[in-house]
């Protein structure tokens, strides 16, 4: 679904004129307008090899005749737009040359491109969608100065989407703008878009007639012009019929969706892997949606298209605790937790790089003005002055803007630990449930127990039982709430040595002894710091739940959470009054 790369045109004008421009390579293979607008092309059919093909020849002759401010950093941006598609970084260096051949150029309708791409980067490949709102926003600004409308209209959409994938309702107002500037240009490309974007508001919104009226009708200006990425109208389509009732309906518009596979961008494979697999999963056809589901994730793996990972991650422990694998469940649960940890932290750090960043570019700013009041006359004094206390109110608004920004993220991951706590200790109640009667040895079998680990190999057997023991130690137990608890008292606890502790703990978890005690007694952290009837200090909680010092209660907290103990229980309390918006 995310990001509009490209403006579209009408399929059979667009093949056109690409055969006449083709025609012109053959007599003047250096024609450096005939590549450009061929490398354009084929970027806007998805065809992104041809189109770095074409942007390298172009890049090529630019150089050899110093051409900067034109071949250069048109074939900069093609480039640019064509790694990102295909998930390359090397998109960042192209679109970073061409932002700098732009600023140069002072081309305000080549700046739109570029900062539309660093958006389609930002987005797609740091999955960071603040520095794709603030590239998007400076292309509006671009696009203003040009009159670029058709491209504003773009970067329009590209707002909305992102507001969309941020679950923000916000992005409506910029997807009806575009359906509307649509509309005034009578431009068949930017009413797609518009009508595109707005369905998936609506459907946020749970308005699906209202969504159904504009997707129907992004479908028919689709298949009349031919545009690109066509999976994508269908991935909308499928889900709103699906939550209408008709799943038949919905499973037809995937599988048509999926059809076009092709032409569709990755992350919109995503989405329609995504909304057929949630389709089928309500009809009950679990194994079915867990392949396509698998499908979804392996193309979201690494750094790259990941903006719907979340939702295929937590949809997917859904069919496993439909089909009562519990177990697996609670392992999607606790990937979705450890994902979300880490997204919050680099978001978190983006957030105050920003901060630091922007307030020392003001600051040498500030520092080069001073400067020059001292070269110019007396009579600019009050002017320039006047220019220094603006960009210190700029300053001021910026920091309250990323602020506010920060607060909401912090109220957002609260809201996300306290669902996934709460469905992890579903499950494990579940689980529980299902494990009572002879499963776990009581301690009197502790000697039994040693001989059965210490001598000889451990078989996949005895590793499930030594880790369900240490499970029901910790769960039932609450062995971690030890501040004395060290491995070799769990060993002797479970009649094992530490070797074995360890190496089952690994294995299970991929985390080290201390990181898997400290996880049990962080969950209890949490669920103390976010019960507003617990009365009981900061001080309380740590040694409570088993931490030995403060210090190492606010390191671990920290580190894990990404946020100070006492941050999360102001943000806690704060949902807990039942008020949703950022103070």
């Amino acid at each position: 679904m995310l990001l509009l790369a490209a403006l579209g045109s009408a399929a059979q004008d667009a093949e056109r004129e690409a055969r006449k421009q083709a025609e012109l390579l053959t007599h003047d293979p250096e024609n450096t307008e005939a590549l450009t607008s061929l490398m354009f092309h084929h970027l806007h059919k998805a065809d992104y090899r041809k189109a770095i093909d074409y942007g390298e020849r172009l890049l090529d002759i630019g150089y050899a005749r110093q051409d900067y401010h034109r071949s250069v950093l048109y074939a900069h941006i093609g480039l640019g737009q064509a790694y990102t598609m295909l998930g390359d970084s090397a998109a960042y260096n192209h679109l970073g040359q061409a932002r700098i051949n732009g600023e140069n150029a002072r081309n305000d309708s080549a700046l739109c491109s570029v900062y539309n791409g660093l958006g389609l980067y930002a987005y797609n490949l740091e999955n960071d969608p603040y520095s794709a709102l603030h590239y998007f926003f400076l292309g509006l600004d671009a696009a203003q100065r040009s009159k670029y409308e058709r491209l504003r209209g773009i970067l329009l959409a590209n707002i909305a989407s992102v507001y969309y994938v941020r679950r923000d309702t916000v992005g409506l107002k910029y997807s009806l703008q575009t359906y509307e500037l649509g509309h005034r240009q009578n431009s068949p490309h930017l009413i797609y878009i518009g009508a595109s974007t707005t369905a998936y508001m609506y459907f946020l919104q749970r308005k699906y007639e209202q969504a159904l009226d504009y997707v129907k009708e992004a479908e028919f200006l689709m298949q009349q012009n031919g545009f690109y990425d066509q999976g994508l109208v269908y991935a909308i389509y499928g889900m709103t019929v699906a939550e209408l009732g008709d799943t038949r309906q919905a499973v037809k518009l995937f599988r048509k969706g999926l059809e076009t596979a092709e032409t569709n961008q990755p992350s919109t494979q995503v989405f329609l892997l995504y909304g057929y697999a949630h389709a089928l999963g309500r009809e009950g056809r679990h194994d079915e949606a867990i392949t396509l589901l698998q499908q979804a994730l392996a193309l979201t793996d690494g750094n790259h298209f990941r903006v719907f990972r979340h939702d295929v991650v937590n949809e997917l422990s859904i069919v496993y605790e439909r089909m009562e694998r519990y177990a697996d469940a609670l392992a999607c649960m606790r990937s979705l937790s450890a994902e979300t940890d880490s997204l919050f932290s680099i978001s978190k750090e983006k957030v105050i790089s920003d901060l630091r960043i922007q307030y020392d570019s003001e600051h040498m700013e500030n520092e080069l003005q001073q400067r020059r009041l001292e070269l110019l006359q007396r009579e600019k004094k009050e002017q320039l002055l006047l220019g220094v206390l603006v960009i210190l109110v700029l300053i001021a608004a910026g920091t309250f803007y990323l602020y506010r920004h920060k607060n909401r993220l912090y109220l957002t991951i609260v809201r996300q630990k306290q669902e996934s706590l709460r469905r992890e200790q579903q499950l494990q109640d579940t689980i529980r449930r299902m494990n009572e009667g002879n499963i776990f040895p009581s301690p009197s079998v502790a000697e039994d127990a040693e001989k059965k680990y210490v001598n000889s190999p451990l078989t996949d057997e005895k590793k499930h039982v030594l880790f369900q023991n240490l499970e029901h130690c910790m769960t039932d137990q609450g062995i971690y709430r030890d501040k004395l608890l060290t491995k070799e008292k769990v060993a002797d606890l479970l009649g094992t040595n530490r070797t074995y502790l360890s190496q089952v703990i690994n294995e299970q978890t991929g985390q080290t002894f201390t990181q898997y005690v400290n996880r049990y007694r962080l969950d209890e952290a949490i669920r103390l710091l976010g019960d507003p009837q617990a009365d009981i200090t900061l001080k309380g909680i740590a040694s409570d739940v088993g931490f030995s010092s403060m210090t190492t209660f606010y390191k671990v907290f920290q580190t894990n959470v990404g946020m100070s103990p006492k941050e999360y229980r102001e943000k806690a309390l704060h949902l807990s009054s039942g008020t949703d918006e950022a103070d």
